[in-house]
């Protein structure tokens, strides 16, 4: 990963490392474990940086709620439960997607060797 990459998850607040006194980023074991996380969903599962962001605020609002009272975050659990089922709905619509473009890809490549098999048997 480069250096301007990591400028850049900071920029968007995707990462916060602490700053020694000479300005030097220090990165914690957490901010290395969010990195690679943020690095698996944007390369595995092809999340957008705003999608990761996304994802990372929900999951850090649910982790708050429920290390607080939860019995009064009832409507704001209802929310954060609609934003989660909208993010799989997501992924679930990228996989259709890809599945497709593998299915065409399949084709024309089937279709490529036997336009190559013909060419030679003539």
């Amino acid at each position: 990963m480069t250096k301007r990459t990591l400028r850049y998850y900071e920029d968007m607040k995707l990462v916060i490392p602490k700053r020694s006194n000479c300005g030097y980023r220090l990165y914690t074991e957490e901010d290395i474990m969010k990195i690679e996380r943020i690095k698996d969903l944007k390369n595995t599962l092809g999340f957008s940086l705003k999608d990761i962001k996304n994802f990372m605020m929900i999951k850090k609002s649910v982790s708050e709620m429920l290390e607080n009272d939860s019995s009064k975050d009832t409507d704001e659990i209802q929310k954060y439960i609609k934003k989660i089922k909208t993010q799989i709905s997501s992924i679930e619509n990228k996989e259709k997607s890809l599945e497709r473009i593998k299915k065409r890809c399949c084709d024309l490549l089937e279709n490529l060797q036997k336009l190559d098999s013909s060419t030679y048997n003539v």
